[in-house]
């Protein structure tokens, strides 16, 4: 718990200073799956995230964004569900090529905060680094749908070759 107290505030620590030109919510569906050399016998889980956003505006056709995310990832087989609840902190570089669309992409931390009692036997990592990439499409005021790709960087266990590989469709509303 003190862990994700600290997240937060390290998050709005960051809005605070910077000013955000917009503030926004978000949530989607997470398409999941782990990748790797002991990741033969999985198959996709199907799951959600739900979070908070903020974009600063660099120049005109260039912003951060900065996400506070609860995502829930992992993967399932014929017998067992792998669940791993994470609190993401994406940190995305968007270039607008139009007014309503932009491509995004940057580093994503993940804090592990809890685990389906399946997966507690695969010790998990307690930390998920990664890159994300995607892109969004406003189709009306404030709001706007998001395809993003997350791929994992460090292993989700210490005892097998597993990293996460997440597809993430997305609608957000900005403030």
């Amino acid at each position: 718990m003190k862990k994700l107290l600290l997240v937060a505030f390290v998050f709005m620590c960051s809005y605070t200073t910077v000013k955000a030109q917009a503030f926004g919510i978000k949530a989607g569906l997470n398409f999941a799956n782990f990748n790797g050399n002991d990741a033969d016998d999985f198959n996709v889980l199907t799951s959600f995230h739900v979070g908070m956003v903020a974009e600063m505006h660099l120049m005109d056709a260039l912003s951060v964004q900065p996400e506070f995310l609860y995502s829930v990832q992992g993967a399932k087989t014929k017998d067992e569900t792998y669940k791993l609840n994470y609190v993401t902190l994406p940190v995305m570089l968007k270039l607008y090529f139009t007014d309503s669309f932009n491509i995004h992409a940057g580093p994503q931390i993940g804090l592990l905060i809890g685990e389906s009692d399946s997966f507690t036997t695969f010790e998990s990592s307690t930390y998920d680094l990664g890159f994300a990439g995607g892109v969004e499409f406003f189709f009306a005021d404030n709001f706007a749908a998001q395809a993003r790709y997350n791929a994992g960087s460090t292993k989700v266990s210490d005892k097998y070759e597993l990293k996460n590989s997440v597809l993430q469709l997305s609608l957000c509303y900005m403030f």
